[in-house]
């Protein structure tokens, strides 16, 4: 069962007079012992009773005159189910604030059943998490080296080049004809990992092109499919890259099945005026200083985010600590939910879902997801980091503007689902990030050139966007309550 899943009311949130006791029963792992007095108790069903007796409507009573000993007996079984779900949230938050424990992860309790009664103490056990406690490394001045943020004339061709292809008049390959270079590929492509199919495209198109086959999610070179007849079956193991629609496979080996079934052979238009104007531009030369601004943004952010990872990983690597492991255990569940959903919106069919080993993949990624939030979390403590309500709310109103929501309404909802600490301890992990970016001593080197066939190793198209990480506040507090 789930304690305390009701919407909280301001009484719910008010102490409660508890007597506690503390025992260890592993690293970062406690039980307490918690007893609420039997006056506590009849204070709690008194209330639940109040509030009933005068909201119900019975024949021969007036609205809210209704007998409290009798609404009482009518209601037994739910007033009972009310008071004990209050009572152990609020005497859960008492205790851990008592102890001034630092919980992590959600509170479990012992026992199969807890009940309140009338007259009687209401005694019962939790298990409880608590931050665990490391040596932070030096994390100041670290010294890295970033990349200068320069764009290169073949990743605007690039760009250009598959604009075109988009724009290009297709149609079909003369009998017997072979793919060859410009061409498009039409047939069904197949990723298996480990022997298990994780992504099937049944209309898959693969370009041949300056060398190299585009539109299938790894660096290929033409040589895969050159030569190709429609029936004929190619193969290939490979990584797969970052645009592989199943998140949790990218930079991983698959192998690659693609069974031709057409030729297409597109009629691609010039590249002068007349086809920038077709996408949104000027004339040419507006069109390539376009694509650089987007590329050089798309970048920027890129090198960003590799200097921050290098100075992350490297305090991790430093810090050591062991993870608190029930807290893992629901990183570990939660990861396997999403990835699930994420196949399932794609049309994998739950069978083959269950035939996957998705702790394989996922292995270190939660474990690495904890280790950050803590790390962070101690450096905002040992700096005095702080996120302010006015923080939170600037950030509520940048997620209403990218929702098209009105901020009151948006800041409802995340109330309701308990979501603005997590906004918060989101917001706390960015400013630490960015403090360890202004401490660090960054050398910024040259940028080498892409090798032919591979782009800036992200997709800076016109899509290029970036949502608000709030994983970290995942980490910390006492959310619900289960067993």
């Amino acid at each position: 069962m789930t304690i305390g899943q009701e919407e909280l009311q301001a009484e719910d949130l008010e102490p409660i007079e508890v007597k506690t006791s503390v025992s260890e029963t592993g690293k970062w792992a406690k039980r307490l012992g918690i007893t609420v007095s039997s006056a506590e108790i009849g204070k709690a069903f008194d209330s639940a009773v109040g509030e009933i007796a005068s909201q119900i409507r019975l024949p021969g009573f007036r609205p809210g005159k209704v007998p409290r000993g009798y609404a009482e007996k009518l209601f037994k079984d739910d007033i009972a189910k009310q008071v004990t779900s209050k009572i152990v949230s609020r005497a859960i938050r008492s205790a851990v604030s008592g102890e001034k424990l630092e919980v992590v992860g959600s509170p479990s309790l012992v026992e199969e059943k807890v009940a309140a009664e009338r007259g009687k103490d209401l005694v019962f056990q939790i298990d409880v998490e608590i931050k665990p406690t490391f040596e932070l490394c030096n994390y100041k001045g670290l010294p890295v080296e970033q990349e200068e943020v320069e764009v290169f004339p073949e990743e605007i061709q690039e760009q250009i080049d598959q604009m075109s292809i988009r724009l290009a008049e297709e149609e079909d390959a003369p009998e017997g004809s072979a793919l060859q270079d410009k061409d498009i590929g039409a047939g069904v492509l197949r990723f298996v990992v480990d022997g298990q199919e994780i992504h099937k495209e049944e209309e898959a198109m693969l370009l041949l092109h300056q060398g190299h086959v585009v539109g299938a999610h790894a660096h290929l070179s033409i040589g895969f499919l050159e030569g190709a007849k429609p029936g004929e079956k190619r193969t290939i193991e490979e990584t797969l890259n970052d645009s592989f629609p199943v998140e949790s496979a990218r930079g991983k080996k698959a192998t690659l099945e693609f069974e031709l079934k057409k030729i297409r052979r597109p009629k691609l238009p010039a590249i002068d005026d007349e086809f920038a104007k077709k996408v949104g531009a000027k004339d040419l030369a507006d069109l390539k200083e376009k694509i650089t601004e987007r590329l050089r943004t798309g970048l920027a952010e890129s090198i960003e985010a590799k200097t921050r990872k290098d100075m992350i990983e490297r305090i991790i690597a430093g810090s050591p600590f062991d993870v608190p492991p029930r807290l893992k255990e629901t990183f570990d569940q939660r990861m396997l939910m999403d990835q699930q959903m994420q196949l399932l919106r794609m049309g994998i069919p739950m069978e083959q879902l269950k035939d996957f080993d998705f702790g394989k993949h996922n292995e270190g990624n939660a474990e690495r997801q904890i280790r950050e939030y803590f790390i962070l979390d101690a450096i905002c403590k040992k700096e005095k980091i702080e996120v302010g309500d006015e923080d939170v709310d600037d950030e509520v109103v940048k997620l209403a503007r990218a929702r098209n929501m009105r901020a009151a309404e948006l800041l409802q909802q995340l109330e309701q689902e308990g979501a603005l600490e997590q906004i918060r301890q989101g917001l706390m992990a960015k400013k630490a990030m960015e403090f360890l970016t202004e401490q660090a001593e960054i050398k910024v080197v040259p940028r080498k050139p892409p090798q032919k066939g591979e782009s800036c190793g992200h997709d800076h198209g016109a899509s290029h966007g970036h949502e608000h990480d709030h994983s970290h506040g995942h980490a910390h507090g006492e959310g619900e309550h289960k067993h």
